[in-house]
């Protein structure tokens, strides 16, 4: 009497089909992950900017005007860092030229060289003024702010 064995394992087709799926799967969620990523360092952005922005209204409340001084400590500045929380970018204030006594300004976020934002092509610049305008532009200077200001 003669035993049949089975073999068992996988044939060469059936692990090319396995291969192809995982390609597939992998092409659909690697720019959607990507994407994701980059929304998550645009808002160190937007929170950056958003705090600038409350201390700057706090040392108006004290001092009957804004400042340009972000590092400098308290009277002279704000005191604050000038990068965001997760250091994907540089914080820099910018006041009326001339101005004594600046009654307005404008806090901008550039991405810093050497972190992802700085390969995010459609939102290289975020700001936002003493009125709570906000800016976004791209590479090429367009305007972005809907797109890179929503959260």
């Amino acid at each position: 009497m003669r035993r049949r064995v089975r073999m068992r394992g996988l044939t060469l087709i059936e692990l090319l089909i396995a291969m192809v799926i995982v390609a597939v799967l992998a092409t659909i969620a690697i720019p959607s992950y990507r994407s994701h990523i980059v929304r998550t360092q645009r808002t160190d952005a937007i929170s950056a900017l958003l705090n600038v922005q409350a201390a700057q209204e706090k040392y108006f409340l004290q001092h009957n005007r804004y400042t340009n001084q972000l590092t400098a400590p308290p009277p002279a500045g704000l005191g604050l860092r000038d990068t965001s929380e997760n250091g994907y970018y540089t914080l820099e204030i910018e006041v009326p030229a001339g101005s004594a006594e600046p009654d307005a300004y404008r806090v901008i976020a550039r991405p810093r060289a050497g972190t992802g934002p700085a390969d995010d092509e459609r939102c290289q610049l975020f700001s936002i003024d003493q009125n709570g305008r906000r800016y976004a532009r791209d590479a090429q200077g367009n305007d972005r702010t809907t797109e890179c200001w929503r959260r």
